[in-house]
């Protein structure tokens, strides 16, 4: 489906298109390009796939009817991680990410714009924009897997968790209102009822987490949920990822949903539910923070713009919320939900406590 548009519509998609792509190569030049083939950990791929995946993927939905140039090979569903280092050279994906994004904003610039039946004209570009920006936060977090610092990014805190802020709860607003840009899993609008609860006023840091280690957090079975126990077990965790080298002024980071959930129980407390951390709307401090959330589809939920976008990770995944310092500017949104299996700790992930009043 195609539409013409005017200037006041074009101008726009093409610089927000420019911007995320100026921010993936900056990411992507923060890492030496020689290692842009190199996969970080088994559960990521390498920087130079994520560049091809982006160009392949605008082209697939801005660039209707085109055949694929590299067939599948950036297709995550037709290519598994551990084959995605068979890459062009570096400069042959920039001449690729190039040619798309200059054919793309030609058309828009003709008044061509895809669109998706049910949804706002500008949908689909936004909706690549938005894609492009958070395979940023991949690259960024793949270049410092690969260089080794990943446990070293959050920054120092100026407030301490031992802080706190209380709401009074009641029945409030979720979900992402922008039909333009919200996900299919941020939709739709609807209202939640929450008690009274505290959170505590920034996440917890590596130097508080320290406590909970000395005072034999991870030898104490009694602290564990029998699922945390159990993967704490296999995978022979005594800590978060290289926890003695983190910044202790810094919240604690490379931790999985587990570990934070043990903590919290340690405490006396719990994990925020996400949709306190939503209408609380606390500003991100560098690490995506775990709740106690599984996530799910919202009531009247509708698949789109395919249906694997979101649905095949619906209640196997918990949520993550707020963002960290990978994370783009234009996602930073209350409504934002990241999602990633309980036991995962290769991202910048930590958690604050929560509790009822």
């Amino acid at each position: 489906m195609r539409s013409r548009t005017g200037p006041a519509v074009r101008d726009p998609l093409v610089a927000e298109l420019g911007e995320a792509r100026r921010s993936l190569l900056q990411a992507a030049d923060s890492l030496a390009p020689a290692l842009w083939a190199t996969q970080p950990s088994p559960a990521y791929s390498p920087v130079g796939w994520h560049l091809g995946h982006v160009a392949a993927l605008q082209a697939r939905w801005l660039l209707p009817g085109e055949p694929l140039k590299y067939g599948p090979r950036f297709d995550p569903g037709a290519t598994v991680k551990g084959v995605r280092g068979r890459l062009p050279e570096p400069a042959e994906l920039r001449a690729y990410l190039d040619d798309v994004l200059g054919r793309v904003c030609d058309g828009l610039s003709r008044g061509r714009l895809p669109g998706l039946l049910g949804l706002p004209e500008t949908f689909l570009v936004h909706h690549l924009a938005q894609h492009e920006q958070q395979h940023v936060e991949h690259v960024r977090v793949a270049a410092a897997l690969c260089e080794k610092r990943l446990h070293r990014m959050p920054p120092p805190l100026r407030v301490r968790s031992t802080a706190r802020l209380e709401f009074a709860g009641g029945e409030l607003e979720v979900g992402c209102a922008d039909l333009a840009r919200a996900y299919d899993n941020e939709r739709p609008v609807h209202r939640v009822t929450l008690r009274p609860f505290w959170l505590d006023a920034a996440p917890v840091t590596a130097a508080e987490f320290g406590e909970f280690v000395k005072q034999g957090g991870y030898r104490e079975r009694r602290f564990w949920s029998e699922d945390g126990w159990d993967w704490k077990v296999h995978s022979d965790a005594h800590g978060p990822i290289r926890f003695r080298d983190q910044n202790p002024d810094a919240p604690v980071t490379c931790v999985s949903w587990y570990e934070a959930d043990t903590y919290a129980r340690w405490r006396g407390a719990r994990l925020p539910a996400e949709h306190e951390l939503e209408v609380a709307a606390v500003p991100h401090s560098g690490v995506w923070e775990w709740t106690s959330s599984w996530f799910a589809p919202y009531p009247g939920f509708r698949a789109y713009p395919y249906e694997g976008y979101s649905v095949p990770w619906f209640h196997t995944h918990r949520v993550l919320r707020g963002g960290s310092w990978a994370t783009s500017a234009g996602l930073l949104r209350p409504s934002l939900r990241n999602w990633y299996e309980p036991g995962f700790r290769e991202i910048p992930s930590g958690f604050r406590c929560a509790g009822e009043l």
